[in-house]
């Protein structure tokens, strides 16, 4: 009887006369009784069109409880059949005549059907179907390798190669396809809180990601902003641009970029966004946005190749300061008693002394200097050379260039670890060619010790207070990545608003 049942249940499993498989089986095995139980009226035949005469006589002549068990099989479909095989065969393959491959292609079909059978009752049809081929192409995978080891004809082992790379690239891109469908998984951020700030250029809005809980809110400004930052308190947060209208594009670092209107600083409190934000009218183009513990905001004017400084308590404009040409990304110094000022035109550093507001120097350091970024104890401040393809390395006790890196193409944003020991660089690429991968730089060393996969457009950085993360825009993809120092590694990746540059990590509101 194991016999036959093996032949029963994987005729239905193949497509076979599976009706002539069981008649054979019970004629073989009680062909006197097969006579006796011919006589009595036969159990009702479900209709099979086209089905030959002589197999309907064999199905007439069927006692009533093989036919009954015959309808059950085939109504349970391919699935059950195969299930049957399996457990029919399973007890085969334990007996000693049974070849060696016989007994591997048995373990192969037994290991498939529970996960095909648990992967095709998701609720969802095109998930019950992708879950369900998985364990399928993995089993002709299986099989395939077992006559590759015990088959003898070349035709047979060619088709096995053929199915084994064919499968595997299926499985491959249906775990692709589920992974997309469940979405990503949560980011762990450990014991790091707070929020990220966007400046999302082309929605005409601010993000705001909650590492706590992981929600981003998106708030509607009367700007394009192009650039986002704190003040040290973290009861303000800024946001500079020219005004909204409509779809932008985005031309911060382009000579050619901007508007003729005049920018806006608009400043918010992070804790009501719901509350209308405080504007104050600073000039031609801005591009970044700094304030210092005294109430004080810098915007870079690229336009009017001038810092503006705004007493953020009267929301007024109080003072200019003269740069070099196209002022654009901007730090205060750790202490706060200078101003580092890239000018993407001239190739050249300004030096901002806040006491006087006046500029004490300016340092040549390389072709379109975008940001600048000081490093925990002042002394060197790395600056981005976005058509060099490199960053150079000022000492600022000297005033000198004393080191470029090479990093990846275009990089636009960087920021210093706050235990100061690497510089993480955007590297941003072209409009037609966006790149998507961070530089990091060794400061002890000089040189880059990884090169870590971002998002299309790599652009703003930002780092956590207690330096566990680094922050990155991608502005062609309209995300921000989010690295994790200790493992120097891309763990994940958040949506935000259209075109995000700036970026800012700050405490919990």
């Amino acid at each position: 009887m194991k016999r036959t049942a093996i032949a029963l249940s994987l005729g239905l499993a193949a497509g076979l006369p599976t009706v002539a498989l069981a008649q054979a089986g019970h004629d073989t095995h009680h062909p006197a009784q097969a006579q006796e139980q011919a006589a009595p009226p036969a159990a009702p035949t479900m209709p099979m069109p086209g089905t030959p005469d002589q197999m309907r006589s064999m199905m007439q002549a069927m006692p009533a409880e093989c036919m009954s068990a015959m309808q059950q099989m085939m109504q349970g479909g391919m699935m059950h059949g195969a299930a049957d095989a399996a457990k029919a065969a399973g007890a085969a393959s334990a007996e000693r005549n049974v070849p060696d491959f016989t007994r591997a292609y048995v373990d192969s079909m037994d290991a498939m059907h529970g996960p095909m059978m648990e992967g095709v009752m998701a609720d969802d049809p095109d998930t019950a179907f992708v879950r369900g081929m998985i364990p399928h192409h993995r089993g002709a995978i299986d099989m395939a390798r077992i006559v590759q080891q015990h088959g003898d004809d070349p035709q047979t082992k060619a088709w096995a190669a053929e199915i084994i790379a064919a499968q595997e690239r299926e499985i491959a891109e249906m775990e692709a396809w589920l992974a997309e469908k469940a979405g990503p998984a949560p980011i762990d951020f450990g014991e790091t809180g707070g929020t990220v700030w966007t400046a999302d250029e082309g929605g005409n809005a601010l993000s705001a990601i909650d590492l706590g809980t992981g929600t981003v809110t998106t708030v509607p400004l009367p700007v394009s902003p192009h650039n986002v930052d704190l003040t040290p308190d973290g009861r303000f947060v800024m946001a500079v641009g020219t005004p909204a209208a409509g779809d932008h594009e985005g031309g911060g670092h382009d000579q050619a970029g901007g508007s003729a209107a005049a920018g806006i600083l608009v400043v918010l409190d992070p804790s009501d966004l719901s509350k209308p934000g405080a504007t104050v009218e600073v000039g031609s183009h801005p591009a970044h946005v700094v304030a210092d513990r005294n109430g004080r905001a810098y915007v870079a004017l690229s336009g009017g190749d001038e810092i503006a400084v705004v007493d953020l308590a009267q929301a007024k404009v109080i003072g200019r300061i003269g740069t070099g040409a196209f002022p654009h990304g901007l730090r205060l110094s750790p202490d706060g008693s200078e101003l580092y000022v890239a000018n993407v035109e001239d190739g050249s550093v300004s030096v901002i002394d806040t006491a006087s507001l006046t500029e004490a120097a300016r340092i040549p350091v390389g072709a379109a200097p975008v940001q600048v970024g000081f490093t925990p104890d002042s002394s060197r401040v790395y600056v981005s050379l976005r058509d060099e393809n490199r960053v150079a390395v000022i000492d600022t006790a000297t005033r000198e260039v004393t080191d470029r890196i090479e990093v990846g193409p275009n990089p636009i944003q960087m920021i210093a670890t706050p235990d100061g020991r690497q510089v993480y660089v955007a590297n941003q690429g072209t409009e037609a060619a966006p790149n998507d991968t961070v530089s990091v730089i060794d400061t002890a060393t000089g040189e880059v010790i990884k090169t870590l996969k971002t998002g299309l457009g790599a652009h703003g950085v930002s780092a956590s207070a207690d330096g566990a993360f680094v922050f990155v825009t991608n502005i062609a993809d309209d995300s921000v990545s989010v690295i994790d120092v200790a493992r120097q590694e891309v763990v994940g990746s958040v949506p935000v608003g259209d075109r995000p540059n700036g970026i800012v990590h700050g405490p919990s509101n």
